[in-house]
């Protein structure tokens, strides 16, 4: 059966009837203004949700409809945005309910002008967001949560771009390398291990491998903060850029430690080799004492070999009591302490260090730690100042003043209670940051090649640990170096 043809009237009839209803019951407000802004017309959606009545509406304007603060808003940015650019696209409003409630709402609006570019009528378009609304601040309130979290957890997050510049990070993050911003993180690095860092960032930017590098933070004056930052590669939707995520976090006591155990490996070393010298220069020696001694009663015939047989004496026996305290600092004998007034015994130290002193260069005294007693080997105390003394001359080639002082506990902020401090200071060249951290090194030296072996700190800083204190260096480059022996009293 062929189909009924329906007339052109029951068509044109059917279509009005549709868009009749797709006006009135869409799933979004349709506003028609006209062009001073008044509402003519508004669709049975719009004063659903509303709860408003059709008689209150038409004739009001728009902004009449919203809170008050959509109301400015509305006026002061998207009525003039309206006018220039004849649109504006899903802006947020509240609408005010007939109940008094805040409706959330995105708005849609178009102009119409005729050929004489004047406003015919405004369209605009309503959709409810009240869910969407809900899940924004749902998404707010877990993106405050977790960033709260982040900035509670001891290390630094941050995520960086395709470039590696850090385009999100927290609080920490900050905070950890000193910071305002983190766009300047690569600034706050040491500038020795700047070089080294941006090489592994611009590795692993390039190959997309995981980012790893160790780093100090420079801190001005104070001793600096050591970092570690990892960062590993996430891809992105569709054909948006590689980006990176990752954490920094404060690994300053693990490298402190780490340092400590390399110095006590140097000294363990240090100690098993000095102990074996000792050992052999000890057996070598006692054949030179028992030769020299031999050759004493030989000087009756030749009375004029009488110095020389005294200094070589006096030179076998130094060496062997040199030989004797290499022995105590191996830890293969125990050293001989006694116990020392240590401004007293300085003063008749400085008698027998002038023979050191040429010219160019004075040695000034500042003893300010009377009574004050030391238990120590008096031996392995004066090998130490006169290896720290040698050192603050080899620093002043030019010449200067050397200067040895003492302090006891409380007189100054460095100076640890029941400690006193002796202290040999120069003028000279001092040490960076780098050469500072190695000067207590085995066989480190910075002297020509045949004037030492490096191992001067090394031992002055055993004769401290012996003796139950610690040695600590201070210098900077051109402002000279002072060598500080804090040491435990026993009496003062």
């Amino acid at each position: 059966m062929p189909p009924v043809e329906k007339s052109p009237a029951s068509q044109n009839r059917f279509g009005t009837e549709e868009l009749k209803d797709l006006f009135e019951h869409a799933p979004c407000g349709y506003l028609s203004l006209e062009p001073d802004g008044r509402i003519e017309r508004v669709n049975a959606t719009f004063l659903a949700w509303t709860g408003l009545a059709q008689a209150a509406v038409l004739g009001s304007r728009f902004q009449d409809l919203l809170t008050i603060a959509g109301r400015i808003f509305y006026e002061t940015h998207f009525a003039p945005m309206l006018h220039m650019q004849g649109f504006f696209d899903e802006v947020a409003f509240d609408l005010l309910a007939s109940n008094g409630n805040p409706i959330p709402v995105l708005v849609n609006a178009v102009e119409r002008r005729d050929s004489e570019d004047k406003v015919v009528f405004i369209r605009i378009t309503v959709f409810n967001a009240t869910d969407r609304r809900r899940y924004e601040r749902e998404l707010d309130r877990v993106n405050r949560e977790l960033r709260a979290f982040y900035d509670t957890l001891p290390v630094g997050i941050f995520r960086a771009d395709a470039s590696g510049r850090i385009v999100q990070a927290s609080r920490r993050f900050c905070t950890l390398l000193g910071i305002d911003s983190a766009d300047d993180w690569l600034r706050a690095v040491a500038e020795a291990d700047r070089p080294a860092t941006e090489r592994q960032l611009h590795r692993a930017l390039r190959d997309g491998e995981a980012f790893v590098s160790r780093f100090r933070v420079a801190g001005g004056d104070a001793t600096p903060s050591h970092l570690e930052m990892k960062a590993v590669q996430i891809l992105q939707a569709g054909d948006e850029a590689p980006a990176f995520v990752g954490v920094v976090e404060d690994v300053t006591e693990q490298a402190r430690a780490d340092a400590q155990r390399r110095q006590l490996d140097r000294h363990s070393a240090v100690s098993q080799l000095t102990g074996g010298l000792a050992h052999n220069l000890n057996n070598i020696l006692m054949v030179i004492m028992v030769n020299v001694e031999s050759l004493e009663g030989e000087l009756i015939d030749r009375p004029e070999l009488r110095g020389i047989f005294d200094v070589s004496l006096v030179s076998t026996q130094r060496a062997a009591a040199l030989v004797s305290r290499l022995l105590v600092y191996s830890g293969q004998s125990n050293a001989q302490p006694g116990r020392i007034e240590i401004d007293p015994y300085l003063r008749g130290l400085d008698t027998a260090l002038a023979g050191r002193f040429g010219p160019r260069h004075e040695l000034t005294c500042d003893l300010r730690a009377p009574g004050a007693v030391l238990e120590i080997d008096t031996g392995m105390l004066r090998e130490a100042i006169e290896e720290l003394v040698a050192n603050a001359i080899a620093a002043m080639p030019a010449g200067g003043d050397v200067r040895l002082s003492s302090w006891s506990g409380g007189q100054d902020s460095s100076t640890d209670q029941g400690k006193i401090v002796i202290a040999v200071s120069d003028q000279g060249i001092g040490m960076d940051e780098a050469t500072l951290a190695k000067a207590r090194e085995p066989f480190f030296t910075m002297q020509e090649v045949g004037k030492g072996i490096g191992l001067g700190l090394s031992l002055v800083d055993g004769v401290c640990r012996i003796a139950g204190g610690e040695l600590r260096l201070r210098s900077r480059p051109g402002t000279g170096t002072t060598a500080e022996m804090h040491l435990p009293v026993v009496m003062h």
